[in-house]
C-alpha cells in the first residue's frame, strides 16, 4: 500500500526532474499538436456519428471526476424533455474504454435498458459504477470507440451516445465537448507527458465546448490562465448521500459514523476529495490506506492486513467509494463494518444548474 508520504516525495521527485524531461515533453507536445492539426483539416478521417456524440474528458494524467460526471450528464440527457421523442425524454447510451478490464481490447455491451449483466463486474471498475448507476442507459466497453458506437447505433438508435474520457479520441467527431480539471491541481506543473501531467498542450483547450472544475471549495478562484479561452466554465462539488453496507446493502445517514473509529480505503485518481467529501460531512478518521488508480486489490495481501490492524485498534468501521466498492465486493469482509460512500456530483452554485442545462440543450440543437 501507498502512504501520503510516500505519494507526495515521488510528485516532488518528479518535479525536480521535470526540467530534465522537457526536450522529450517538448517533441511529444509538438506531435500531438501535428496529429490534432491533421484530424481538424481532414487529413486523417473522423467517423461520424448519425447519433449526437458527447465527450466527456480530460487534460491530465489521473482522475478528474470523469465517470461521475458522465453519470450527472447522462442523467439529465435521459430525463430531458428537450428532445425529438415526443417529449419522453432522450435515449442515451454510454461508451467507456472499460481501462484494465476484461473488455478493454472487445467491443462487449455490459448493460441495455433492462438491467446490467452478470459481466458487467469484468469490464473494469468505472464501467461497473457506470452501469449500476443508469438504470435504462446501455453502456458498451472497448478502446476502438468507432466499433462500439456503430453497435450502439444498430442495436438501440440512441439520440446521444455519451464517451467517457474521450477528449483525445479524434477518431470519432464529437459533437460536444467537456473538458474536466481538477480544481485542487488543474495541470500541475504545466508540462506535457514526461516532464508533467499534461496529456496535450493547455493550447487545445480552444477545442473543447464547456470547462468544469470538479471538487470545487467554497473558496475556489477560477484561475486566469484559463478565462482566455473564453468558454462557459462551471463548477461541481461531490456530496455524499449516503453510506451502504458491503454485507447487507443496508443505507445509513453521515450521523450513524460521527463519534466512531474509521479508516479509509482508496484507490482513486484523486484520494484527497474522498478525504475531503469525509471531512465535510463531519466524519472523523484516523488513517487513508491509499492506493493507486485503478489499483486491483487484493484480499490476503491488502485489505486483510488493514482489518487485521483495525481489528487491534478497536476500530469501528471501514469506509471506501463506490468505485473501490466494485473490485471488492467478493471478498470476505466480516470482520469489521464496511462501508461504502454513495457520492453525488452537483453544479454549484445551486443557481447556475439551470445555466448548465440550458447551453447544453443549446449546443445540441445545432
Amino acid at each position: 500500500m501507498l502512504s501520503q508520504k510516500f505519494i507526495e516525495e515521488h510528485w516532488a521527485r518528479i518535479t525536480l526532474t521535470s526540467f530534465l524531461l522537457l526536450p522529450f515533453a517538448l517533441l511529444f507536445s509538438f506531435i500531438l499538436k501535428v496529429r490534432r492539426f491533421c484530424f481538424t483539416i481532414g487529413i486523417f478521417k473522423q467517423y461520424n456519428s448519425k447519433c449526437k456524440i458527447i465527450s466527456v474528458g480530460n487534460l491530465v494524467v489521473g482522475g478528474t471526476g470523469k465517470t461521475p460526471f458522465t453519470i450527472l450528464l447522462a442523467k439529465y440527457l435521459k430525463s430531458s424533455k428537450e428532445s425529438t421523442s415526443g417529449g419522453k425524454g432522450n435515449s442515451v447510451a454510454v461508451s467507456h474504454r472499460g481501462y484494465k478490464g476484461k473488455f478493454e481490447n472487445m467491443v462487449k455491451l455490459i448493460s441495455d435498458e433492462n438491467s446490467a449483466y452478470d459481466c458487467a463486474k469484468d469490464a473494469g471498475d468505472e464501467p461497473f459504477m457506470l452501469a449500476k448507476n443508469l438504470p435504462g442507459i446501455p453502456v458498451i466497453v472497448g478502446k476502438n470507440r468507432t466499433k462500439a458506437i456503430k453497435y450502439l447505433e444498430k442495436k438501440f438508435s440512441p439520440d446521444y451516445i455519451i464517451l467517457d474520457d474521450s477528449f483525445q479520441h479524434l477518431k470519432v467527431k464529437h459533437n460536444l465537448d467537456f473538458l474536466l480539471f481538477n480544481a485542487k491541481n488543474p495541470i500541475g506543473n504545466g508540462f506535457v507527458m514526461p516532464a508533467g501531467m499534461l496529456r496535450e498542450p493547455k493550447s487545445v483547450i480552444k477545442f473543447c465546448d464547456f470547462i468544469v472544475f470538479n471538487n470545487c471549495s467554497e473558496d475556489f478562484v477560477i484561475p486566469e490562465w484559463i478565462k482566455k479561452y473564453e468558454k462557459p466554465i462551471f463548477q461541481t462539488e461531490y456530496e455524499i448521500e449516503n453510506f451502504i453496507n458491503y454485507q447487507t446493502d443496508e443505507t445509513e445517514d453521515i450521523s450513524y459514523f460521527k463519534n466512531k473509529k474509521i479508516y479509509l480505503i482508496s484507490g482513486i485518481g484523486n484520494p484527497e476529495s474522498f478525504e475531503n467529501s469525509i471531512k465535510n460531512s463531519g466524519i472523523d478518521f484516523s488513517h487513508h490506506f491509499i492506493f493507486p488508480d485503478h489499483y486491483h486489490f487484493r484480499y490476503e495481501n491488502d485489505i486483510r492486513p488493514i482489518i487485521r490492524k483495525g481489528v487491534k485498534e478497536k476500530i469501528d468501521t471501514i469506509l471506501t467509494t463506490e468505485k473501490d466498492f466494485m473490485k471488492m465486493q467478493n471478498f470476505p469482509l466480516y470482520e469489521i463494518n464496511f462501508y461504502y460512500a454513495k457520492l453525488n456530483i452537483k453544479i454549484i452554485p445551486m443557481y447556475r444548474k439551470k445555466e448548465f442545462e440550458e447551453l447544453i440543450n443549446k449546443h445540441l440543437q445545432h
